[in-house]
């Protein structure tokens, strides 16, 4: 089920050690990460490298552009107050960099309207996307920190159709609750076949899990992993613990029949969402001015696919 064919790097099989800590690796990325055990107990995992990445890059170098386009790749600016830009996206110290800024009053444009509420873009955000597809079977596991706005801090999957979506996580960091909440959710649309309107979600089942100690998933980085087992067997993952299956016998719904079939592209992004708007849930102006608050980070992020049973 590879659209791009083999790895183009070294075959990695992970090992049996432990990960002892959940700080940024300083560039060292995932090497001495194992994989979940169960994951890890079911075969022998091959690195894919092209849609894997330390982001140890000195600015964006042509390495990164190999990998990662700078924003949406279809030009879609974001809901409601969002505005996605490459310039709210840099490369520091070997991480990936999201931030988010206001927008100045000339560059807002008009007001959309979202069912009444109306909404200029107000609110600058970094959205980077993999350049190259996933399929299934694969892992994918990303380390992060949130940021502390009333933004979600997502790393998510989206099929090019636009109709297929996977929130590994979706979390908020401006509140002490929400900051110890990860967020998963899936969605699948129906969409105008003319216009690409969306029309329903068949989706749209979140669901929130803790770390045991109850961490601030905006104080320090932490694993978020994704195994997409087939289109009918999806399991989500906080720091190595399996925390959600989704599948036909919990709570994965599509009338179409399809589920989750096609391949996706993994992103991420920082976004302002008009249901928290709407209840005047939004950054004010200087938190958004606040270098430590308004940032997202990515220490690295990682895919493998089975290559033989164990």
């Amino acid at each position: 089920m590879w659209r791009f064919g083999m790895c183009l790097g070294a075959l990695w099989i992970l090992s049996s050690c432990s990960y002892s800590g959940i700080n940024h690796t300083n560039g060292l990325g995932w090497q001495d990460v194992s994989l979940p055990e169960n994951i890890n107990s079911t075969a022998k995992w091959e690195l894919i490298d092209e849609v894997s990445d330390n982001f140890n890059y000195v600015g964006k170098t042509a390495e990164f552009y190999d990998k990662w386009h700078d924003n949406h790749i279809r030009g879609w600016k974001g809901p409601g107050a969002t505005y996605f830009s490459a310039q709210h996206s840099a490369l520091e110290n070997g991480l990936l960099v999201l931030s988010a800024s206001a927008v100045p009053e000339p560059q807002q444009g008009k007001p959309a309207d979202y069912g009444g509420f109306k909404s200029k873009k107000t609110i600058y955000t970094g959205f980077v996307t993999a350049k190259r597809n996933i399929e299934y079977p694969i892992f994918v596991e990303a380390s992060m920190k949130i940021s502390s706005l009333a933004l979600a801090s997502n790393f998510w999957m989206l099929s090019d159709d636009d109709k297929y979506e996977i929130d590994v996580t979706e979390t908020y960091g401006d509140t002490d609750y929400n900051a110890k909440q990860m967020s998963t959710n899936y969605h699948i649309f129906k969409r105008d076949p003319g216009t690409n309107d969306y029309l329903e979600d068949y989706g749209h089942k979140a669901k929130h899990y803790q770390t045991p100690d109850k961490a601030l998933l905006n104080k320090d980085f932490h694993r978020f992993g994704f195994y997409w087992k087939s289109p009918k067997h999806m399991e989500f993952y906080l720091d190595g613990k399996l925390v959600r299956v989704l599948s036909t016998e919990t709570d994965l719904t599509d009338p179409d029949g399809h589920f989750f079939d096609r391949p996706l592209r993994i992103i991420f992004d920082m976004e302002d969402h008009v249901w928290r708007a709407k209840k005047g849930i939004t950054p004010s102006l200087e938190q958004l001015d606040d270098p430590s608050k308004n940032k997202m980070y990515v220490d690295w992020t990682r895919a493998y696919r089975p290559v033989s049973s164990n």
